[in-house]
């Protein structure tokens, strides 16, 4: 063997063997499909959508801060449970920073309520549907995962 063909072998060679190795792997970037986080987040925007409904169906003059405390208390409580159950999945950060969001949105709207001690007709329409957007975007991303799980059981790769 010449040393002309031994430089080409020992370039190529490692170049072939990476390039086969990586062929065959499975790159998994994001976290498993769960379908009780999904579940879990549909029944925390449903009981946000019902919050807004309530507070839309109670007069505006009647909608001081005492009358929904424990109903904020109730879903800041469910929302932070969701936070948690999405933090202790690996390769969840998506999915987090959504229900941080979520989070962050609803403890401003606490806020905003104590203070003012009201809330108007477009703004409590207007954060429900901001909620509705929110949850269906965190619920179509979890089952985003689902639908990556199946390409990849049928040979795709992640």
């Amino acid at each position: 063997m010449t040393p002309q063909n031994q430089t080409k072998r020992a370039v190529f060679l490692p170049i072939f063997l990476l390039a086969f190795l990586l062929g065959g792997c499975t790159v998994h970037y994001v976290a498993d499909y769960d379908a009780s986080i999904k579940n879990e987040t549909i029944r925390v925007a449903k009981e946000v959508d019902l919050f807004w409904g309530n507070l839309l169906d109670t007069p505006s003059n009647e909608r001081q801060y005492d009358k929904f405390k424990v109903q904020y208390n109730e879903i800041e409580t469910d929302i932070r449970g969701l936070l948690m159950q999405n933090e202790i999945r690996p390769l969840n950060e998506e999915s987090t920073e959504q229900v941080q969001i979520a989070l962050k949105l609803w403890i401003d709207d606490r806020t905003s309520h104590k203070k003012k001690d009201s809330i108007s007709d477009f703004i409590a329409a207007l954060h429900r549907s901001q909620y509705n957007r929110l949850f269906i975007a965190i619920a179509k991303g979890e089952e985003a995962k689902n639908m990556s799980a199946s390409v990849d059981s049928t040979g795709g790769n992640k």
